[in-house]
């Protein structure tokens, strides 16, 4: 998503820029971390400065957007500030070692900061300008020895510039998270406590943080990052999904994206995108799309933080149990394809109805391979349900006050490019695989 430029007051060195400056000059989003200044020979730089004192070694990486093709050339290279020398001369100091680069040849607008990584940790990142535009990477190493004064410094080439506007490009591969997170509140660990919802009556569409353990998982597709399904906070180490979402893939190429709600904005403010360090199936999933043991864990690199949009949903227990007759009415969530086979932006909910498995086998008999013992179905009188793009959403049921994940989304009757919801929709049911979870999630 482009975001509009608007001018601001440049700070200065040497000559102050007055208000009748005729760049434009946009927004950023890295606070101390970066400024644009004009230098007495009326060139603008920008300039990088780490948040803290002491480090001895740096590790820039650097991206620029631009409004047209063949822009390149508006960003210089990236070097210490305000020369070489006095940079490692902060840092042995244990000071600060400050980085810029250059604009030229830019025309009226400079170009817009979109992301700053430092020593492997992104900071700050915003979208790129939508098509055509250029993109621009620059980096910039230095080290220094303490005891010695020694000293390294590498400058990278500058790249060529790429002209897509995914959000999801050029991602360095050592980058944890990308996020902006709310004010932290003390109670925050208590499971399944659900968040707004809209004041209407008939509303599909979600309120960001409604059910705060919903999340979106996304696969590494080459140069960028690929929406593939549902994940559910459970800890804060750990997200739950379907096996079929995760089983044969590279837990490197695995990311999580909890607190995620607009999936058009990226980062998006109170939400965290987090790599993942190992995925986990049962054993006895093979690939196969049987559903009866359809669930996986995605345990991830960095620990989850709870916030008002991030905390986990209790999990279900043994002393649980369902009525005898028609079960519970749950509530699914999800970005799946809508009833014209079209993505949705924001996530949406649907209230379904438990049935017993001898209904399901009754009024699906085309379904009885995929109706096991460890399965469970549901359904919704409208039509309504989890479709395409849902899958490894759990089915939520409401106990003692508190949202508990019951099933996990497996599989949907089709009909062309949609999903037939007159019928039921198949879940692996979680609660004959509640030792294995247990013994699994990583707290």
């Amino acid at each position: 998503m482009a975001i509009a430029s608007v001018p601001l007051l440049i700070l200065c060195l040497g000559l102050c820029l007055k208000t009748a400056l005729s760049q434009t000059v946009p927004s950023h989003n890295c606070g101390d971390l970066f400024s644009y200044y004009r230098r007495p020979d009326g060139s603008l730089i920008g300039v990088f400065t780490p948040l803290q004192d002491g480090l001895t070694s740096l590790d820039w990486t650097v991206m620029f957007t631009a409004h047209g093709t063949d822009q390149a050339h508006t960003v210089s290279s990236m070097g210490g500030y305000p020369d070489k020398e006095t940079a490692f001369e902060k840092m042995r100091s244990g000071g600060r070692g400050e980085a810029f680069v250059k604009f030229q040849n830019y025309g009226n607008e400079l170009p817009k900061l979109i992301k700053v990584e430092l020593n492997g940790h992104v900071y700050c990142s915003a979208s790129d300008y939508d098509a055509p535009s250029s993109t621009m990477t620059r980096g910039w190493t230095a080290s220094v020895s303490s005891s010695s004064g020694s000293r390294t410094a590498h400058v990278e080439p500058p790249p060529a510039a790429s002209t897509a506007s995914n959000p999801f490009l050029n991602r360095a591969r050592t980058r944890t998270q990308a996020t902006v997170a709310p004010r932290i509140e003390p109670d925050l660990s208590e499971c399944g406590v659900e968040g707004f919802a809209p004041a209407q009556a008939g509303g599909e569409i979600i309120a960001k943080g409604r059910f705060p353990w919903l999340g979106a998982l996304y696969e590494d597709n080459g140069p960028t990052l690929k929406y593939t399904c549902v994940v559910s906070v459970v800890s804060k180490r750990t997200v739950m999904t379907a096996a079929h979402c995760i089983h044969g893939k590279k837990a490197l190429d695995i990311w999580a994206y909890v607190g995620r709600h607009d999936r058009n904005t990226h980062p998006e403010p109170g939400a965290t995108l987090i790599r993942a360090s190992r995925t986990i199936t049962p054993a006895q999933y093979d690939g196969n799309p049987i559903p009866d043991s359809d669930v996986g864990l995605v345990v991830l690199d960095t620990a989850i933080v709870y916030t008002n949009y991030v905390r986990p949903i209790c999990l279900w227990t043994a002393r649980m149990g369902l009525p005898a007759n028609e079960g519970d009415v749950g509530t699914v969530a999800g970005w799946g394809l809508d009833e014209n086979a079209v993505e949705t932006r924001y996530p949406k909910a649907v209230n379904v109805r438990v049935i017993t498995r001898e209904r399901c086998l009754k009024e699906m008999s085309r379904a009885e391979d995929f109706i096991t013992p460890n399965t469970m179905c549901a359904g919704n009188s409208n039509a309504h349900g989890p479709c395409l793009g849902d899958s490894g959403g759990g089915l939520m049921i409401m106990r003692n006050g508190r949202w508990t994940i019951r099933g996990i989304v497996a599989l949907a009757p089709k009909k062309g490019l949609i999903c037939d919801l007159t019928q039921y929709v198949i879940y692996c049911d979680i609660a004959k695989h509640l030792t294995w979870i247990e013994s699994n999630i990583v707290h």
